[in-house]
């Protein structure tokens, strides 16, 4: 089971169509959810970022990387 969200805040980001399509085809083959997987690359963008940036008075959970168990994805 996916790691709950405490104070989670909603984003809308427009993506290219072949970044959709290649996020899609990941979450099917990973079991995941494609929420699941986009938090996952935004924790390693931060991390990699925060040796470039002062983002050190971050809450700890803002850039920890969580691992879920895979769950099934509901079908459409």
């Amino acid at each position: 089971m996916a790691k709950k969200i405490n104070n989670r805040v909603i984003l809308f980001a427009s993506i290219e169509e072949a970044q959709h399509e290649a996020l899609h085809y990941i979450a099917y083959k990973e079991k995941r959810s494609i929420a699941d997987i986009t938090r996952e690359a935004l924790a390693n963008y931060i991390t990699r970022k925060s040796t470039e940036y002062p983002i050190g008075e971050l809450k700890a959970s803002a850039v920890e990387i969580v691992e879920a168990k895979a769950s099934p994805l509901r079908s459409r």
